[in-house]
């Protein structure tokens, strides 16, 4: 009788502890702001499309003409700018057709 009381004892002492020390998952931050439409103005380069300086906001979404570029994205605004898009959480790119 003891022993049993014992191990009960210890299997709830182990899970109790087991419990507090497992790490629990981060929850993903969610942007303070939603993902808006910003017209491309810059050329087609690299260096130019990963430049959030070359893109501006639309109030509606963009209508793209010829080509086969990018002409917008839609974006959430950069928390520290929120003038410029935050490139790293692009939803939707338009390219002209």
């Amino acid at each position: 009788m003891k022993s049993s009381r014992f191990v009960f004892f210890a299997l709830a002492l182990v899970l109790g502890m087991g419990n507090t020390l497992v790490s629990k998952a981060a929850k993903p931050v969610k942007s303070s702001f939603a993902a808006v439409w910003w017209d491309y103005n810059g050329t087609q380069t690299q260096a130019q499309l990963s430049d959030p300086a070359n893109y501006s906001f639309s109030s509606t979404e963009p209508v793209c003409s010829a080509g086969s570029s990018r002409c917008a994205i839609e974006a959430d605004r950069s928390a520290s700018n929120p003038n410029q898009p935050n490139l790293g959480t692009i939803v939707l790119e338009k390219v002209k057709p």
